[in-house]
């Protein structure tokens, strides 16, 4: 995380015009809108042909860490699996040192939370795991978020990477919001970061915002940045955590139609149940973490009451359900 200033919104705007141009003169192409859809990340249309995306990453963010993200992107495509496209030949740029990928935009809507939705979710990622991942970029170490942790990887990295956060904001933190520092610190040192596990390819954000419902009912799965091979359990859990929380229907039901799809494809072992609980308490700390440090840093006092604190509660009641479910299929 960085702590330099945000940029004002002249500075954006000026970088947006400048990746614009970059776009149009690299590639020949005459560009219509720009919309933001994420932190660095547009829909680009274009006058003469289909709308891409382009995400364009920190100067440090290594070379070989995009061209790995195409080369991921090329794989899914070769194996059929319904993942966005690479948009060029030419994907992957270095203006300025700043590495820029284009992908097809994919045309559709965010999927429904619904049952058959979910099971198709579990299905896919079953899927995922059961392709081969022994070689090249689909090999490389994941299951970090690479808004997190520079060095991206194995959820190590993450973990590290929220200490230093916290460390950062050591003597900005107010005496009331000291012990939910320590607090957190401390969940940090007993986290568990999976990494004698089973891995397999995953995705790095099995989240429903990532499935794109295409007109011909198709689902298909965005943003594999830093995608590669990490513990298929982490991606499992976020699967189980999120379509727990959707909005909508029934909790249980979800929960259980996302693990049947992905029990139609894979079998978790015993040691994997056993800890699905730390699995799925990993992201919510994170982002308690990166909450918190955000906080102390716009002058606020954290109280432990802010919606973002995890629920320990909320957790092992998730766990449990998934835990039981994946024991009967």
């Amino acid at each position: 995380m960085s702590s330099h200033p945000k940029p004002t919104a002249e500075e954006n705007l000026a970088r947006l015009n400048l990746l614009r141009r970059y776009l149009e003169r690299h590639y020949s192409i005459s560009i219509t809108e720009m919309t933001r859809l994420d932190r660095s990340v547009y829909r680009i249309d274009r006058r003469d042909g289909e709308s891409w995306v382009v995400r364009a990453f920190p100067a440090d963010r290594p070379v070989e860490r995009v061209q790995g993200d195409a080369e991921i992107l090329r794989f899914l495509e070769k194996q059929g699996f319904h993942a966005e496209r690479i948009a060029n030949p030419d994907a992957v740029t270095f203006p300025g040192g700043q590495g820029v990928i284009v992908t097809k935009y994919v045309e559709g809507k965010p999927a429904v939370a619904d049952m058959s939705t979910f099971f198709k979710f579990g299905e896919m990622l079953g899927q995922l795991d059961n392709l081969p991942a022994e070689s090249g970029a689909i090999a490389r170490e994941a299951g970090s978020l690479h808004h997190y942790s520079k060095l991206e990887g194995l959820p190590r990295n993450d973990l590290d990477a929220a200490v230093s956060w916290l460390s950062q904001i050591a003597d900005r933190t107010p005496v009331k919001s000291r012990g939910l520092r320590e607090q957190l610190l401390k969940s940090l040192g007993s986290a568990d970061d999976l990494h004698d596990l089973p891995r397999t390819l995953i995705h790095p954000d099995p989240v429903l915002k990532n499935l794109i419902e295409k007109p011909s009912h198709e689902l298909t799965l965005i943003d594999w940045t830093g995608a590669g091979k990490g513990p298929r359990l982490l991606a499992l859990a976020i699967l189980i955590w999120s379509s727990a929380l959707a909005q909508g229907g029934n909790k249980s039901q979800r929960i259980s139609a996302a693990i049947a799809g992905y029990r139609s494809q894979v079998k978790i072992g015993e040691n994997e149940l056993a800890r699905l609980y730390s699995a799925m308490s990993l992201r919510p700390l994170l982002f308690a973490c990166w909450r918190f440090r955000y906080a102390i840093m716009a002058g606020k006092a954290p109280d432990g009451t802010e919606w973002w604190w995890p629920s320990d509660t909320l957790t092992e009641m998730i766990a449990t359900h998934a835990k039981a479910t994946l024991q009967k299929s």
